[in-house]
């Protein structure tokens, strides 16, 4: 039985290490967004930016509290990093005809959407992370 434990310990530490690093590469995407969309124009749109601050800030808050364990945002985690992968999926096959380089941004950013939709959805880490935040009793699941 003290193995289990020791097995469920490692993972709940595993999910809140990958949370952490997949928090970091989201906030990556954004920063590189918000600097992609400016370095490109010859004077800074202070709206825009202004507006681009807000949503990054938001982005903080709602990692955040995902990663304190609040249900609502992880599922909105889910619903909004989902949108973002589809949106990176469809400017893809918008610039059909542009260079691998052109569409570099694109991809890093679908591939790190999927894998944020992924880990809050999916992995076992996350799971056991999430429940042991919130006070639930977290099990090792066998694998047949």
């Amino acid at each position: 039985m003290h193995q289990g434990k020791d097995d469920m310990d490692e993972l709940i530490k595993i999910g809140k290490r990958k949370t952490i690093l997949i928090s970091i590469g989201i906030l990556l995407v954004s920063i590189h967004t918000i600097y992609f969309y400016h370095a490109v124009r010859p004077e800074i749109e202070t709206k825009k930016l202004i507006q681009q601050i807000i949503r990054f800030l938001l982005t903080v808050g709602l990692l955040m509290v995902t990663y304190k364990g609040k249900k609502w945002a992880r599922i909105l985690s889910i619903i909004l990093f989902s949108l973002g992968m589809v949106g990176g999926l469809i400017g893809l096959v918008a610039l059909d005809s542009a260079s691998f380089i052109n569409k570099l941004p694109l991809l890093v950013m679908t591939f790190v959407y999927s894998i944020a939709v992924y880990h809050f959805a999916i992995t076992k880490s996350f799971k056991a992370y999430f429940d042991q935040l919130n006070g639930k009793e977290v099990e090792l699941e066998e694998e047949f």
